[in-house]
């Protein structure tokens, strides 16, 4: 594997993993509840949407059918092909023909939880999940990958160096096919598989280097933004290594001034301290923000550095 080829490897990888997850091609297999730590099928998922997610065959044509969905709530249908560009994101009711760049297309829908500790908001969005409907002519089954996995797996944890530099996502790391940026794409592809276009989501990513026994906090502005925002914490490696680990509007303590102030840390080394979340060594964190306002896409807005609690 090359930088080159780098994109279609690891994504050749995710789509096969996730076709023998899901049971084949052009199915919907929808996540019924948060995200459980022991199921996380790529790097820095989230826990303010309910996935669906599908690998769908598009080689003879193929459709995806939006239900009418309640006002307030956020919805998405990302499209990745199968060299990790995004041809487009839906956000609107009806039925949408798939391009077909690549053979295969993966779908990856989101539906917000407006409160993800609720078993009825649970509930409804679970109902929303099975209103979706693929329609595809065929239905090849996804080859497993031939690539080396040594190789691989060396670009990837050289490539995730590099993408721990990065504050703000690059708009060059996601797009559509003669948009996105061929000379640092790759980076995006390892450390953050399935990414948005800007536009749609801007993720702000925090690493300072703190050690985990201690506790640190700071104090955030609210990201401009016209759908919504969350902060989630990460262990060194991407993934999420405990359940409490997420703020976003629904369960956030605002300070008067409407700004809000995060402890990172246990409860022990914090005390019983509100916007609470739990950190491992190494751990960093995604701020992110849907359908993002002009102070956030320009890069105006920045975070501040956690310091150490007194």
């Amino acid at each position: 594997v090359t930088q080159k080829t780098y994109c279609r490897a690891e994504t050749d990888r995710t789509f096969y993993n996730a076709s023998q997850m899901i049971g084949g091609v052009n199915k919907l297999f929808p996540f019924r509840n948060v995200t459980p730590l022991d199921r996380q099928t790529v790097v820095r998922m989230n826990k303010d949407t309910l996935y669906t997610v599908a690998l769908v065959d598009t080689s003879k044509g193929a459709t995806i059918t939006v239900p009418e969905m309640p006002a307030g709530r956020y919805f998405s249908v990302l499209m990745l092909d199968n060299d990790h560009y995004c041809p487009r994101v839906i956000y609107t009711s009806g039925t949408h023909d798939l391009p077909q760049d690549t053979k295969y297309l993966s779908l990856n829908v989101r539906i917000q939880l407006l409160r993800p500790d609720d078993p009825a908001d649970i509930a409804l969005v679970n109902e929303l999940q099975d209103q979706f409907v693929i329609k595809a002519n065929s239905a090849d089954p996804f080859p497993e990958p031939k690539w080396d996995k040594e190789s691989l797996a060396a670009l990837t944890a050289e490539y995730n160096k590099a993408f721990a530099k990065f504050e703000l996502y690059p708009d060059g790391w996601m797009g559509k096919r003669g948009e996105a940026d061929e000379n640092t794409r790759h980076i995006g592809c390892a450390g953050a598989w399935g990414l948005f276009p800007n536009k749609d989501a801007v993720y702000i990513n925090y690493n300072g280097h703190l050690p985990a026994d201690k506790c640190h906090s700071a104090t955030y502005q609210v990201p401009e933004n016209n759908a919504f925002w969350s902060i989630t914490v990460y262990g060194a490696d991407g993934y999420m290594k405990s359940v409490n680990n997420i703020l976003n509007v629904a369960n956030t303590k605002m300070n008067a001034d409407g700004t809000f102030t995060v402890h990172f840390g246990s409860k022990e080394a914090c005390g019983d301290v509100p916007n609470r979340l739990d950190v491992s060594e190494g751990w960093n964190f995604l701020m992110r923000v849907y359908r993002p306002g002009q102070s956030v896409l320009n890069g105006s807005y920045k975070l501040p550095d956690a310091v150490p609690c007194k």
